[in-house]
């Protein structure tokens, strides 16, 4: 470890320089100006040892994870450098925090830090006490601009601004969205398949994709830009800003009351009922992903009859003649359970067999003898609009808490919410008929049979899992098939 910084020391001298995207054009900032004013000091010094370069363009100081600090920090650590010079302190990082951290592994390390437009130099006291002095300030001037920020998409909301790049199904006129039709086509189309017909994410990417649709980007389609786009509370004419943590590394969602909230900005490409349906939906316990875009049927849904726990599918056999699998993924990665492998073909038909044996035979004693409690409401339409007031009510208090409505309209919300409680609580129960709901269950699997024969398996597991919770595996020729309640 080195206790000092001089000119008889021969460790390399760096060079440090930085410019973000919206810098490139400001007078002064440029990457070569940078460099060639640290050169010019360099020379003007008279120092003997070696320089060099560490470049980072493109880059914010708004934390240190930039590819060439991370390699100027290693190259200190290793002892290579007796000297960081930068053109200004904000060149090297505008957060105290990370300013102190990096300045105390520069001391443990015999290394001092320049800027030459502040005179400063870390090897003597006044040098660190004016860096920590202005590090404060910078730090409390990014504070400053982060809170104008704020402030103007606040008051760009209660405008009914869009300060960003307009969602897919809009075009941008005077700050202000508008619908672009031919697009929004596209856009109701989307829920359209994920509400009513029942398509994940990754099968509408897929169909939109083989029907050559283009998207916002003109690229392909992705199961992820599907998902956002469908959570995306713009549809429904309603602006969220502040959603997104800018400052953390990985954008981080802000706490609630953080969003700045405003209903009603714009118009609606989704009517604001369907757009809450589509939220519940997709809440609802659902297959994992790689299950979802498996080519196996039975993926994601199979229990080992042996430990219960999940099955997955795998391959298996020669070199030359590999053929589908399903495995207890207890045996296969931690070998805690003695589960047979089953060829993925074979148990497929066996369940398609015995989902069509159960179709035929399903009676009224499969249904249980269930008398729903007082004041129960079996009325589905009924709870779903009771939860989406609630959720709507939700919003409305977090948009009053904002600052962004006002209480006569906090008000209004609460009593919609309040009228349809009174409605579920009066409405009155039926007891359930045994017969009708075996005939409804009849129906539902001789619909699911038909479709497992004619459907893609990514669009045939969606129904699947519509109707099935699991499937219990307890041999080749027995399994148990948990309808969902």
């Amino acid at each position: 470890m080195f206790s000092q910084s001089d000119d008889s020391d021969l460790r390399d001298i760096a060079i440090y320089t930085r410019v973000s995207t919206d810098e490139q054009a400001r007078e002064g900032l440029s990457l070569d100006e940078q460099k060639n004013r640290l050169e010019s000091y360099f020379y003007a010094m008279g120092w003997n040892q070696s320089l060099r370069y560490f470049i980072d363009e493109g880059f914010s100081a708004k934390n240190i994870k930039r590819p060439q600090l991370q390699a100027l920090i290693e190259a200190v650590k290793d002892d290579q450098i007796s000297k960081v010079i930068v053109t200004k302190l904000d060149r090297f990082s505008r957060k105290l925090q990370d300013l102190l951290i990096l300045i105390e592994l520069f001391q443990s390390h015999g290394v001092s830090f320049i800027s030459i437009s502040e005179s400063f130099d870390t090897n003597t006291p006044s040098g660190r006490l004016t860096l920590q002095v202005l590090g404060a300030v910078a730090e409390f001037e990014r504070e400053r601009i982060r809170e104008r920020v704020i402030d103007n998409m606040f008051h760009a909301a209660k405008k009914g601004q869009w300060l960003t790049q307009p969602p897919f199904g809009y075009k941008l006129v005077d700050k202000e969205l508008v619908i672009d039709e031919n697009e929004a086509k596209v856009v109701r189309r989307i829920f359209s398949l994920y509400l009513e017909d029942n398509l994940g994410f990754y099968a509408i990417a897929k169909l939109l994709n083989e029907e050559g649709v283009p998207s916002s980007t003109g690229k392909e389609w992705w199961n992820r830009t599907i998902k956002l786009m469908l959570t995306n509370p713009a549809y429904k004419g309603t602006t969220v800003w502040n959603r997104k943590n800018g400052s953390s590394p990985k954008r981080a969602e802000n706490d609630v009351e953080k969003w700045i909230i405003q209903e009603n900005t714009h118009i609606s490409i989704i009517d604001p009922e369907i757009w809450e349906r589509v939220q519940i939906k997709s809440q609802e316990r659902s297959l994992p992903s790689r299950s979802q875009r498996s080519s196996y049927l039975l993926s994601g849904l199979l229990k080992c009859g042996l430990c219960g726990g999940g099955m997955s599918h795998d391959r298996a056999g020669s070199k030359n003649s590999k053929y589908g699998v399903y495995r207890c993924s207890a045996n296969k990665n931690k070998g805690t359970c003695s589960g047979k492998v089953y060829r993925a073909n074979e148990l497929e038909q066996f369940f398609k067999e015995s989902l069509y044996n159960l179709s035929k035979d399903f009676t009224p004693q499969f249904v249980p003898d269930v008398k729903p409690a007082k004041d129960t409401v079996t009325s589905t339409s009924i709870q779903q609009k009771v939860y989406i007031a609630k959720k709507r009510y939700q919003r409305k208090v977090e948009a009053y808490t904002a600052g962004l409505i006002e209480l006569n309209d906090l008000e209004v919300e609460k009593k919609k919410l309040d009228d349809l409680l009174g409605v579920l609580e009066n409405t009155k129960v039926q007891e359930m008929n045994p017969s009708q709901i075996a005939e409804e269950m009849k129906a539902k699997l001789k619909n699911i049979i038909d479709a497992l024969n004619q459907l893609p398996v990514v669009e045939a597991k969606q129904l699947l899992k519509e109707i099935i919770d699991r499937i219990v595996v307890k041999s080749a020729d027995e399994i148990e098939i948990y309808l969902q309640h």
